[in-house]
């Protein structure tokens, strides 16, 4: 994750921004069949469970290619609603079915919207998914002064 540091000895980090939509689906029977089913346009973050506790967390192939929230969700409600029967069956029988937007928390702005068009709650709903918001707080990091000014200041304090 990358930090930009401005001034020494004071604390910064990126703005509050939107990072991508996970699809994380939690069901009694296994999910490997199911995702394998979504194609190549699901990229597999993990996929696996035992004992009626399987879970699948996936992500849109192309998602990272500064796609809006909208048109992730859109595309992977598209990947659920092409499963060919069978699998849809599980998606349908699944514990949960949640479009998880991920945002990073900064500093700056004061607040960040991210807003969803109708469509794409309509989307969600139509395939039985909910709608979760993951907040990642920011990682704070001090700006550092360079050695060259550490010792200058040293050497200062050292005077007599």
């Amino acid at each position: 994750m990358k930090r930009t540091l401005k001034n020494a000895g004071r604390l910064t980090c990126e703005p509050t921004k939107y990072i991508n939509v996970d699809l994380d689906i939690f069901s009694r029977v296994p999910l490997k069949e199911l995702v394998d089913a979504m194609g190549e346009e699901a990229f597999v973050l993990y996929v696996g469970g035992e004992r009626q506790k399987y879970e699948a967390h996936v992500e849109l192939a192309s998602s990272h290619m500064g796609m809006t929230a909208d048109r992730t969700i859109i595309g992977l409600t598209r990947l659920v609603k092409r499963l060919p029967p069978r699998y849809r069956k599980v998606w349908d029988s699944a514990k949960s079915r949640e479009f998880n937007v991920g945002i990073e928390a900064g500093l700056e702005p004061h607040s960040f919207e991210l807003r969803l068009d109708r469509r794409t709650v309509d989307a969600m709903r139509e395939v039985g998914g909910a709608l979760v918001v993951t907040v990642y707080a920011p990682v704070l990091e001090t700006a550092k002064t360079s050695p060259s000014r550490n010792r200058a200041a040293t050497a200062r304090k050292s005077l007599p």
